[in-house]
């Protein structure tokens, strides 16, 4: 088992990190950790990424369970039943100062869970850390643009 959960708090609206967040086509611009994404927002949807895992990159598909916009995304993989399976989610909330607490969450779960923590998890954590510090830089530039 492995759980990995990561927040910043954001000097940018909720609707400007949401927007980071879901702005699939951009990733690459941006993202060190998934530098591909494309997707619906929409639960059943696949999500198709590319995950840069250091050494090496993986393209990987999971299924969108829920969206409740500006505040949830959330998405799953099942690549080999209870045997192994993980839950990302991204949240947003606002805070009372105008910004918002962005909170990255991931689970491992599964009896392969341990051996594939073992071989990955330095890059799985290294990836998470760096995607929640994009996001936050990314939010708050766009957020300081005029226009």
């Amino acid at each position: 088992m492995l759980t990995l959960e990561y927040s910043n708090d954001i000097k940018a609206p909720p609707g400007s990190v949401w927007g980071v967040i879901v702005d699939f086509q951009h990733y690459g611009e941006w993202n060190p950790f998934v530098t591909r994404c494309e997707s619906e927002l929409q639960p059943g949807a696949s999500i198709a990424m590319r995950v840069n895992m250091g050494p090496f990159s993986l393209d990987q598909t999971e299924q969108v369970t829920r969206v409740e916009p500006e505040t949830l995304f959330e998405y799953r993989m099942y690549p080999v039943g209870s045997l192994l399976y993980s839950r990302r989610q991204h949240r947003v909330a606002a805070l009372a100062t105008g910004g918002t607490r962005y909170t990255s969450y991931f689970e491992l779960r599964g009896w392969l869970s341990p051996v594939v923590a073992l071989c990955m998890g330095y890059f799985l954590r290294r990836g998470f850390k760096q995607m929640t510090a994009a996001i936050q830089h990314r939010a708050e530039l766009l957020h300081a643009k005029p226009g």
